[in-house]
C-alpha cells in the first residue's frame, strides 16, 4: 500500500521533471522526496525514474501509473478537505468568482433567485482569472466560480466542477470598420487586423481565443469596447456583444470560415468543503435551471 506522500512525491517529480523541482512543489526536502520514491521502487520492484543529469525521466511504468495516480492524489486532498470543514457556520456573504465570458442573463438570473430563497444574503461578484478563482475557493475565500473550461478532465486544484453548456461567441468590430465594406471575409484577414483579447482568456489559454498575431489584451469588457469603437476586432460572446450592438457601438462581422459561432464550455468550480452547504446548493439550483434553458 502506497501513501499519499508517496503518490504525492511520484507526481510531484512526473510533473516537474526532476526530484528538486518537485520536492519544490511539495516544500519538501529533495532528499524526503527521493527517498518516497526509492521505496515505491522497492515495493513494486521495477524503477519509474531515469535520472539524466539534474532531470529525472519517467519510465514505461511510470506513464503507466501517473493517471491513476493523480486521481488518487487529488480525491484524497477532496477528502480532506471536506472532512476537516465545519457545514454548521452560516453565510451572510457569497463571494462568487466568474469570468468575462460567463452572460449578464446568468449572473441576474442568480441576483433574482437567490434573493427570493435567501433575502438576507449578498452577494459579492468577483471578475478573477481563472488561477485566482480556484485558489481562492481552495483557500476559502470564494464560494463558487463560473469559468470556461480548459480540454482537461482534471482541474488544477482540489475543486469540484459541474460542465453547464456553451456561451457562444462571434467575430464584433466597430459599424465603420472597413473588413465591413468587403464582399467576403476570411481568417486571414482577420489576421492581418488588430484583435482585442479579453486578459483572463489569453491567461487560460482557451483554444480559438488567439487569431491574430496583432492581439492585444484587454482586462476590462468596458475598455475594449471603447477600443474597438477606433480600430480592431474582437471575439465575444454574443450576449454581452447584443447590448452594444444594439447602441450601435459595434456589429458582427461574417466570416467565411466561421458558419456558425465560436463555442466555449462554461463551467461551476466549488470547493468539496462547499458540497453539502444549503446556500451553496441552492445557489447550484438556480445556475443549472438557467443552463438548461439557455446554455445549450
Amino acid at each position: 500500500m502506497f501513501s499519499h506522500e508517496q503518490l504525492s512525491s511520484f507526481c510531484a517529480v512526473f510533473d516537474k521533471g526532476s526530484f528538486s523541482a518537485g520536492a519544490r512543489l511539495l516544500q519538501k526536502d529533495r532528499s524526503t522526496v527521493r527517498e518516497h520514491i526509492s521505496i515505491m521502487e522497492d515495493t513494486i520492484g521495477v524503477p519509474l525514474f531515469v535520472v539524466e543529469g539534474r532531470s529525472a525521466k519517467p519510465t514505461e511504468t511510470a506513464y503507466k501509473l501517473y493517471p491513476r495516480a493523480m486521481v488518487l492524489v487529488k480525491q484524497l486532498k477532496e477528502f480532506c478537505l471536506e472532512a476537516y470543514s465545519s457545514f454548521e457556520h452560516e453565510i451572510s456573504v457569497l463571494n462568487v468568482f466568474y469570468d468575462a465570458m460567463i452572460p449578464s442573463g446568468l449572473i441576474a438570473s442568480v441576483e433574482q433567485g437567490m434573493g427570493s430563497a435567501w433575502p438576507s444574503i449578498r452577494i459579492n461578484w468577483l471578475q478573477r482569472s481563472r488561477r485566482e478563482s480556484l485558489d481562492g475557493l481552495v483557500e476559502g475565500q470564494g464560494h463558487l466560480a463560473l469559468l470556461p473550461i480548459k480540454n482537461t478532465l482534471h482541474t488544477e486544484r482540489e475543486v469540484i466542477f459541474t460542465n453547464l453548456g456553451v456561451v457562444r461567441c462571434a467575430v464584433y468590430a466597430s459599424p465603420t470598420h472597413r473588413l465591413l465594406n468587403q464582399e467576403k471575409v476570411r481568417l486571414a484577414d482577420l489576421q492581418l487586423e488588430k484583435q482585442y483579447i479579453v486578459e483572463n482568456h489569453y491567461l487560460a489559454n482557451l483554444q480559438a481565443s488567439v487569431i491574430s498575431p496583432h492581439f492585444h489584451l484587454v482586462s476590462s469588457t468596458e475598455v475594449l469596447m471603447a477600443l474597438l469603437k477606433d480600430q480592431g476586432w474582437a471575439l465575444l460572446p454574443e450576449q454581452t456583444a447584443q447590448i452594444y450592438e444594439q447602441v450601435g457601438y459595434i456589429k458582427r462581422l461574417d466570416v467565411e470560415e466561421l458558419i456558425n459561432t465560436v463555442n466555449f464550455n462554461i463551467c461551476t468550480f466549488h470547493s468539496p468543503a462547499m458540497e453539502q452547504h444549503p446556500v451553496v446548493s441552492d445557489l447550484l439550483a438556480v445556475i443549472r435551471e438557467y443552463a438548461k434553458a439557455y446554455l445549450k
